[in-house]
């Protein structure tokens, strides 16, 4: 440690982790560090990265330094692999939660049945549903699951039963986490990143050239990682509507495909060769290049678990108009903000008339960017969140 003993613990992952929370802490942080004496402490040696302001420790260094333990601690967790070491620390010590993710079931599941921990896993949901949760970890072993499973069963109460107080980003995540005689929840929004301003000068023609896109083409976009969540096989279904109905959009899936979704495929059923371009994973400057270069971003969630996206913060901010489900943390943005497509029946058509419909009026789209950048510089100012932080250590550190 430094000559200046920390006075704030945080649990995080840093980049080069391909995780939004990373980022999120990579920016949120130095800010902090302004006000507080901050060691964060990253998984494993190799993950140390430099952080202004900030000492960057491995857990193996945090567990040597026992002086450590009893400062407040503060826990940056989502439901990825790339969180299992703040999981496991949030799980020891009491202390501040910024629950990322309501539903932390994949991260649990990767930690025990990932290892072929099957006992783990039905302690995990015996633990928080009691004996149905341990009759549904047994019929999941032989072979009878339900992926919505995961959803209906979020597996955050362990961590929610320590926690002194919990942050989260939106009513939506409130409400699912909140429970009578549990830690106070209170509502942080996502802040808006710095590097927007730096990428804020970039013409949509400069940004095209730089991302290898058709200058006189509309783009659609589908922004960060590629799971089935995201609902991108329903755009793509959209896609074939609108292409068959004369329009010469491209759709751009900017980001990583989640292993075992297979976009590939559904693209060739739906002859979608030269509509869709599929970037694959994409560093800061390529990712808000791609925001810049797009006429729409679509951004859709299904099952509701209940994150905030980055992604679409960054995308408003940048002044990119989006289409977004009207229920869930999305429903909350302003309605002139996003443009929102109500759930229910004939959700296909209405999707594709929808992207067709904004599409074809650059005036409105225009219109919809101007008003998201402007309510994201104040809705979204990193100074909020930095406040809200710092309240919530005072009050629960």
């Amino acid at each position: 440690m430094s000559a200046t003993p920390a006075d704030l613990v945080v649990f995080t992952p840093l980049p080069p982790a391909r995780s939004g929370i990373a980022a999120y802490s990579a920016e949120l942080l130095p800010l902090l560090a302004e006000h507080r004496r901050i060691a964060v402490v990253v998984a494993r040696m190799a993950d140390k990265v430099p952080l202004p302001g900030c000492e960057v420790l491995a857990e193996m260094e945090y567990r040597r330094d026992p002086a450590l333990a009893a400062l407040p601690h503060l826990f940056q967790l989502g439901n990825s692999l790339d969180h299992a070491h703040v999981y496991r620390a949030a799980l020891r010590s009491p202390g501040i939660l910024v629950l990322h993710d309501p539903v932390l079931h994949h991260l649990v599941e990767a930690l025990t049945l990932g290892r072929g921990d099957w006992a783990g896993y039905e302690q995990a949901l015996a633990a928080e549903y009691g004996e149905a949760g341990r009759r549904l970890a047994r019929r999941r072993r032989h072979g009878l699951f339900d992926p919505a499973q995961r959803f209906l069963l979020p597996l955050n109460g362990a961590v929610l039963d320590r926690a002194r107080g919990v942050l989260v980003h939106s009513r939506f995540a409130a409400g699912r986490v909140a429970r009578i005689g549990g830690p106070e929840v209170r509502v942080v929004p996502h802040h808006l990143s710095p590097l927007v301003a730096t990428a804020a000068g970039l013409s949509k023609a400069e940004a095209r050239a730089r991302c290898h896109l058709p200058p006189d083409r509309p783009v659609l976009l589908s922004l960060g990682h590629a799971t089935p969540a995201k609902r991108i096989d329903l755009v793509l279904e959209a896609v074939a509507r609108l292409r068959d109905a004369g329009s010469p959009l491209l759709h751009v899936i900017a980001g990583a495909v989640e292993p075992g979704f297979d976009l590939e495929g559904q693209i060739a059923r739906l002859g979608l060769g030269d509509r869709v371009r599929i970037t694959g994973w994409l560093g800061e400057e390529e990712f808000l290049a791609h925001a810049r270069a797009a006429d729409l971003l679509v951004n859709l969630r299904w099952p509701l678990a209940g994150e905030s996206s980055g992604a679409l913060v960054r995308a408003l901010g940048l002044g990119l108009p989006a289409l977004v489900d009207a229920a869930g943390p999305l429903g909350e943005w302003p309605d002139a903000v996003v443009a929102k497509l109500e759930s229910g029946p004939e959700l296909l058509p209405r999707l594709a008339a929808a992207i067709g419909a904004l599409l074809a009026d650059p005036a409105g789209l225009a219109a919809r960017g101007a008003a998201a950048a402007a309510h994201l510089r104040v809705a979204a100012d990193p100074a909020l969140s930095v406040a809200a932080y710092l309240q919530a250590i005072r009050d629960w550190g």
